[in-house]
């Protein structure tokens, strides 16, 4: 009788023994890699890795490259140098000549009762900016100590002395420069804007008839040429005329509107009648009396005093001692005449004196221009 093997699963257990004592043979005793084949298993490992998140690692190595195009993007195109650069280079060639135009300009407009200088204030994206800053106390804030017209003036100091910097002589463009400032401030500013409409064209909007005449007085005094534009507002808005406002008109100007309304009135006798005639007659007979007044003033008395002009113009007082009875006994007459006819005045039913017609009113007139005429041709004698 044959003897039978091992069945298989006999054999399997007898394997399992064996690998079950290497195992324990294997924990108890010190293993150590060679070093070439372990560097060789890592880099298998991560080559492994890598081909598994190949995608991902080419995506954030692009990500890295946009990243580092945009850092340098941002270095080229840092300002901090240019700033420091320009700072410097302002401070240098600029800041000196901006103070010194400063101090220029308020000497033009004789700006002294404060000590305000020009400042470089810091830089940013290559400019360098500017601000005033009072001498004799660098910490305190302009703004907060400057009434509103004293900081008007500034900002216009300010404007002009930037404005010196320009090689362009380009028009500037005024409106009201002179709300809420005082007679000085006008007197000053005037004076000015009319120096520098010498260099260049300036244009100025105002609704300020002081200050009107004060700019049309400094022109006369630095001969310098002056166009006028009258816009107002009748039946329409922006009704534009050479001729100014009543109120600032000159003598000569004002008998010249006369003679225009006299032809009016003529016209209106002939064509309409007395009624229509007489009621624009009393109109004008009223402003003949305004400017019998303006020329006491303005011819009579040589400007010596104007209405809402603080100052009185003490040099001009040489040649009024010729003013002659004749003169007075002239006023006196010619105004006595305009007020008779004037509208406010009620005629008395027993004055049976008939209304002036069109000839004895331009005799009025032309009496005013001829006696205006005769003194200032007496005087140029002298």
């Amino acid at each position: 009788m044959q003897k039978l093997g091992l069945t298989p699963s006999g054999a399997l257990r007898e394997a399992v023994k064996k690998l079950q004592g290497r195992a324990a043979e294997l924990e108890t005793e010190k293993v150590v890699f060679d070093p070439k084949l372990e560097s060789e298993l890592r880099e298998l490992e991560a080559k492994l890795s890598l081909r598994e998140g190949l995608a991902v690692v080419l995506g954030e190595i692009e990500r890295k490259k946009q990243l580092g195009a945009y850092r340098q993007t941002l270095d080229d195109t840092n300002t901090t140098l240019i700033t420091r650069k320009s700072t410097e280079l302002t401070k240098e060639l600029v800041t000196d000549n901006l103070r010194d135009g400063f101090r220029d300009e308020l000497q033009k407009l004789d700006f002294k009762h404060l000590l305000v200088d020009v400042h470089a204030a810091g830089g940013s994206k290559g400019a360098l900016f500017h601000r005033l800053a009072f001498t004799n106390a660098p910490g305190v804030s302009v703004g907060e100590v400057l009434s509103e017209g004293e900081s008007r003036t500034l900002a216009l100091a300010v404007f002009l002395t930037e404005l010196s910097t320009a090689a362009a002589k380009s028009a500037i463009i005024f409106d009201d420069p002179v709300s809420s400032l005082d007679h000085n401030w006008r007197e000053r500013i005037a004076r000015r804007l009319v120096a520098e409409a010498g260099k260049r064209q300036v244009i100025v909007f105002t609704h300020d008839i002081l200050f009107l005449r004060l700019l049309l007085n400094e022109a006369e005094a630095q001969s310098v040429p002056c166009e006028k534009q009258y816009v107002r507002r009748d039946e329409q808005v922006g009704i534009c005329s050479p001729d100014l406002p009543w109120i600032a008109m000159l003598v000569k100007d004002r008998i010249g509107k006369l003679r225009v309304r006299w032809q009016e009135a003529e016209k209106l006798q002939r064509t309409v009648g007395n009624e229509a005639y007489e009621g624009v007659a009393r109109d004008i007979y009223g402003l003949l009396r305004e400017t019998w007044e303006k020329a006491i003033s303005e011819v009579l008395l040589n400007e010596v005093v104007e209405r809402y002009r603080p100052s009185i113009e003490t040099h001009r007082l040489r040649p009024l001692h010729d003013i002659s009875e004749e003169d007075i006994s002239t006023v006196d007459k010619e105004m006595t005449e305009c007020s008779r006819w004037i509208r406010g005045h009620d005629h008395p039913p027993a004055d049976g004196t008939p209304f002036p017609n069109p000839s004895e009113l331009k005799e009025r007139i032309d009496n005013l221009d001829a006696w205006i005429k005769a003194i200032r041709k007496r005087r140029e004698k002298k």
